[in-house]
Parts: C-alpha cells; structure tokens; sequence
C-alpha cells in the first residue's frame, strides 16, 4: 500500500480528520462553523473546516466529495463536482456547496443533514446573521428589491426559505481521498491517431447492454 505524507496546521479549534471505519478509502473532514445553506443563490456557499495540509504536490492530488449520507439526506451538492486540493496550497479549505432544491415558500424551520426538521429559533444566532449577510448581499448585488422592504426584513431573522439546510459546527459533511499524479505531456499534432470509436459520442454506444 502506497503512502504520502500529509502535514496539518495544529490549531486549538481545528478537529483532526478521521476515519469512520479502519481501512476506509475516505478520510472524513469536519466543519468548523455552523452554516445556512439555502437554496437558489446566485453563489455558493462556502462552509469553512479549518484545516490546512502540505503535502508533496508531484507526488499527489487530494480529492473531496460530498459523504454519501449527507447527498441521500439532503439537496445538497458540491458546487464543483469534485473538489481538487493542490499540496502546495497553504490556505483554509472550504467546502464549496449549493442547495439544489427549489420552492417559493418561507417557514420558520430548517432541515439537518439528517432531514429532519429544526425551529429556525434553535439555530445560533451568528450563523443566522452571517446567513442574513449573505442574502443581503446577493439581493443587492442580483439588483432586486431591498432586502429591508416588506417580508425581506424577517427573512433569515423569522423565517427562510423551505428547504434551507443547517450544518451544524462540527458535521462531517465530506471526505478527501487522495490520488497519483500523472503528468500530461500536452504535443501538437497535425491529424489524431484513428481509433474505433471515431467521432461518436453522447450515448452513441447506447444505455443497455449489447
């Protein structure tokens, strides 16, 4: 079995990544703050993990994915696919997600990563505000009415869109697994080599089995 080295930045606040079971391929990575994640935004939601790492960036790259539990309990997805971590990146990394579910209604809870539902009052009052910044923000930047006009002024203080997802502080909300480095060798061409399958793509081979 192939190992690299990992290093992270010991920090009081950070919680070490771990494994659920020995032998997993994925290590789980936690959130450092809680978060609103609604649903419909122009921009995605960054949720934070503080957690920094080094690691040699020939050797390999570090992967990130949604962990199964939260993509079947939740509308969530990662905004970009895949997420990729260089080793020479030095910075915090941020989980990069969007809400997928789509209802006009406002209600006065919010779903956990479970599903289930919790009153909008037991979430923390920061992570209300910084969600209230963040639909202040894109209200004025997307050029709609004020966002303190009418029932704008309670969203995020009284009520949220249906289907806003609470992320607590601490949910292991994705794993990061790692992969070798393979180097492309990008070499002009006049004319690609021919091969079976030619120009054919989008399903060409079909959907069941020949």
């Amino acid at each position: 079995m192939k190992e690299i080295e990992v290093l992270y930045l010991e920090d009081k606040d950070l919680i070490v990544p771990t494994q659920g079971y020995e032998g997993d391929f994925g290590i789980d990575i936690y959130t450092s703050e809680g978060c609103l994640v609604p649903h419909s935004t122009f921009k995605s939601v960054v949720i934070p993990t503080n957690l920094r790492v080094a690691f040699d960036p020939f050797e390999a790259g570090m992967l990130a994915s949604l962990r199964s539990g939260i993509a079947c309990n939740t509308p969530l997805v990662l905004s970009n696919g895949v997420g990729v971590i260089e080793g020479n990146y030095r910075g915090e990394i941020g989980v990069i997600v969007r809400n997928t579910f789509a209802d006009n209604s406002l209600v006065d809870f919010v779903m956990d990563v479970k599903g289930n539902r919790i009153p909008l009052n037991q979430v923390p009052s920061p992570v209300k505000k910084a969600a209230r910044e963040f639909f202040v923000e894109e209200t004025e930047m997307l050029a709609y009415p004020t966002a303190e006009e009418g029932v704008g002024k309670q969203v995020f203080n009284k009520v949220v869109p249906r289907g806003t997802i609470y992320v607590p502080k601490g949910t292991r909300l994705v794993q990061i697994f790692f992969a070798d480095k393979i180097v492309a060798k990008l070499q002009p061409a006049k004319e690609l080599p021919p091969s079976n399958r030619g120009e054919r793509g989008r399903g060409s081979s079909g959907v069941t089995k020949k």
